[in-house]
Order: C-alpha cells, then structure tokens, then sequence
C-alpha cells in the first residue's frame, strides 16, 4: 500500500502546497468537534460520550466541547479489536503503528 502521508507530503512541497493532516491540527480537530456540540445543543446534557477513534481528530475534538459544553460528561474513544493501534499507544505511551486490520 502507499502512504499517503508521504504522497502529501511529495505533492506539497512539489507545488508549493500547505499540508494540512486529517486528524492531527488544532483546526481539524475544532471542526470535528462540531458534531459533539451539535449533539449537546440537541439532546442536552449526556452522561457519556462514544466517540471513534482513528487518528484522533474526531476523539479530540468530541472530547474537547464535550468537556466545555458537558464538564460532568463521561468521554470514551472506540475502536475495533483487531484496530486497536490507539489503544496499544496509550498503555505504551507512544503512537504505535498496526497494518490495516480486517474488520
């Protein structure tokens, strides 16, 4: 497979381009927080909150309004067992990179 972290670093600096990442910048992840704020502002005030965990823009910035709009509100992130990279680096304390897995 190709890395496509690579291929977008390649075409950016090929063509003078600005390389924003999918999940990890601050922008990224205010945006993604949308929906978390959009949930609250919906349903009120919530208990827990689920949120999938891939790169870990969505989970940040869930978790990120959650925290300012719901302080009491419990914040998971989620992931499939045979994905379970991001779990791997929170009890290694580094980011631990798996193969894609078949879920």
């Amino acid at each position: 497979t190709e890395d496509r972290e690579a291929i977008g670093r390649k075409l950016a600096e090929e063509h003078g381009l600005t390389l924003i990442p999918p999940y990890d910048h601050p922008h990224v992840m205010a945006g993604q927080g949308t929906a978390a704020k959009e949930l609250i502002e919906e349903v009120g005030q919530l208990d827990v909150l689920l949120a999938p965990l891939g790169g870990g823009g969505l989970l940040s910035g869930c978790a990120t309004a959650a925290r300012a709009l719901n302080p009491a509100c419990k914040i998971f992130g989620v992931e499939p067992e045979a994905g379970n990279d991001g779990q791997q680096s929170f009890r290694k304390g580094e980011i631990v990179h798996i193969d894609t897995p078949k879920t």
